[in-house]
């Protein structure tokens, strides 16, 4: 199996993860989730749900930046140990981020992101 491909569906799947909180904040707003305009509800969400969705939003802003350091590390050889460790650290950073923002922990959820900005660098530099 091939580990890049691997990594990369987890952080796809990190996208319905982050996504499940906001649809339910959605549905517990007054007329319930609204399919015909979702974004426009989901500028109206407040607390909790608009974290979620500022979590999901960051999971899809992250997607290309993990996947071009995951390629980067892939097509460059690096050892798939060192794909493990730093991809593997990105994946559980990100997860941890999700619950970190919907927890309202802004210093931690902080944390998270360095974390799993730093994973994607070394990623990279590691396959120089």
């Amino acid at each position: 199996m091939n580990i890049v491909a691997i990594y990369m569906l987890f952080n796809l799947l990190l996208l319905v993860f982050s996504k499940a909180p906001v649809a339910v904040a959605m549905a517990k707003q007054g007329s319930g989730y609204d399919n015909a305009s979702p974004r426009e509800q989901q500028g109206e969400l407040a607390g909790w749900g608009k974290r979620a969705l500022a979590a999901h939003q960051n999971a899809i802003e992250a997607i290309p930046i993990f996947g071009l350091a995951l390629l980067t590390a892939s097509h460059l050889d690096l050892e798939a140990a060192q794909i493990h460790l730093y991809a593997g650290g990105f994946v559980v950073s990100r997860v941890v981020y999700q619950i970190f923002y919907l927890a309202n922990w802004a210093t931690l959820r902080s944390v998270a992101w360095i974390a799993g900005y730093a994973c994607c660098i070394a990623l990279v530099a590691l396959a120089l």
